[in-house]
């Protein structure tokens, strides 16, 4: 199975819920900046008279109120109440609210520079001349209109920030599911296939969820029927192959005979590694731990490799390493991963070199050969059964593709791991088998 590296923490910017978020953000502020701009049409183009109307006769009735002349504290008490300015012109007297405010003849210059009507102005200033010859100018006091309480743009920016937090939470519930998937495609990418996605809800991404656990169920009981066929198929032919070992010995020594034999053994090899590897897949090859010297180990399983080119030599093993390990099935680790670097290490090269190394509680193992490596798109599938970079399976470039496979599997059991990489340079494989010494 292919394992895959966790992925690294999520980032603002590549999050789905941060993008749906600012989605409804720039959404709600452009259907308020469009519903403006058609306001802003509408209200310039239908509704202008209309308020300019209401506005002239809103504007006569404060006059009536306050008098001509003005009745200068009625003025400014109806100035303060609604938020306006008001300035009187008369030959004989001048009277304004706000000593800053512009003069009638200002404003009447800058309507006919805008080109606007004299009695309106920038929408906010209006001038009405009495039968006497009198004038009155009327704006609005925008500076009134939003003198806003102290805590008035806390108060804004609170709510804002708890009606952004409100959409986050039920976006991020609603879209829960997403997470659910990628924890689910983690989980059968690491051979979990035992794992299935909560359901809650029956919309599209409640559907999604059931589709990719009944595809998960599929996947398992289709590799489930295959792998129950090898094991049935290797445990049937157990029985054949003993009976043609024994037929075998009545035969005269001959190179026929010798190469019946190889292929007899090479047969065992493969029915042993599959039910092994099996018993590992379904718990039931439990591990016999003993304390050992890792490094006698080694130099007890390379003492079969002596006479095989380009041979094997130890480098940098430390002596009394202890580890708590199944030594027999260690052996096979080491056994399978030596015979693939002689295997395909040619006559003429470097030598294989093992080494071991010890940091805090972790031993590590290294086999290195200096054969012709293996392509970089080839190293993920090393460990998958049955897997071959060379698809021939002569028996000169091995066997069947277990090997690896069942040594992935025992490492792991020992709470270790395997892993494989070129050398640098293009030429050899490297080997590490990893404990951790406890």
């Amino acid at each position: 199975m292919i394992h895959r590296k966790h992925s690294c923490p999520q980032r603002h910017h590549r999050s789905i819920f941060i993008k749906l978020l600012l989605v409804l953000i720039v959404t709600g502020f452009l259907v308020v900046f469009l519903v403006g701009v058609l306001f802003k049409i509408f209200f310039d183009s239908s509704a202008h008279k209309l308020v300019e109307k209401n506005v002239f006769n809103y504007v006569e009735y404060i006059i009536r109120d306050i008098g001509v002349p003005p009745d200068t504290l009625r003025a400014k008490q109806i100035a303060d109440e609604f938020a306006i300015e008001i300035r009187y012109e008369s030959p004989g007297f001048v009277w304004a609210t706000s000593p800053d405010s512009p003069s009638i003849d200002e404003v009447l210059r800058s309507c006919r520079d805008q080109k606007h009507s004299p009695r309106w102005w920038a929408h906010e200033n209006f001038v009405i001349t009495n039968s006497d010859g009198s004038q009155f100018l009327f704006f609005s006091n925008m500076k009134n209109v939003f003198n806003m309480p102290p805590g008035f743009i806390f108060s804004f920016l609170f709510f804002l920030i708890f009606i952004l937090s409100g959409a986050h939470f039920f976006i991020k519930k609603i879209l829960k599911p997403v997470h659910w998937l990628t924890e689910g495609a983690r989980q059968i990418g690491d051979g979990n296939f035992d794992y299935l996605i909560p359901v809650r809800k029956h919309d599209e991404l409640g559907r999604l969820s059931t589709a990719f656990n009944d595809m998960t169920q599929k996947i398992k009981e289709m590799i489930h029927a295959r792998d129950q066929l090898l094991l049935d198929v290797s445990h049937e032919l157990r029985s054949p192959i003993t009976r043609m070992k024994v037929a075998l010995e009545f035969l005269p020594a001959s190179k026929e005979k010798k190469n019946i034999q190889d292929d007899i053994s090479e047969m065992e090899t493969m029915i042993t590694e599959l039910l092994e590897s099996e018993r590992f897949k379904n718990g039931h090859g439990k591990l016999d731990l003993q304390e050992h010297d890792i490094s006698s180990l080694i130099s007890e399983v390379i003492a079969n490799y002596k006479k095989s080119l380009p041979g094997v030599q130890l480098k940098d093993i430390p002596k009394n390493i202890k580890l708590k390990i199944d030594v027999e099935r260690i052996r096979i680790v080491l056994k399978n991963v030596i015979e693939n670097a002689i295997k395909y290490s040619p006559q003429g090269r470097k030598p294989i070199e093992i080494s071991l190394k010890q940091e805090n509680k972790n031993i590590c193992i290294l086999i290195k050969d200096d054969g012709p490596g293996i392509p970089e798109e080839h190293l993920p599938y090393l460990f998958e059964p049955f897997f071959r970079v060379d698809k021939s399976r002569s028996r000169k470039t091995g066997g069947y593709g277990l090997g690896l496979s069942l040594c992935k599997k025992i490492m792991e059991a020992h709470g270790g791991s395997i892993k494989i990489a070129n050398n640098e340079g293009g030429r050899g494989l490297t080997v590490w088998l990893l404990f951790c010494k406890v």
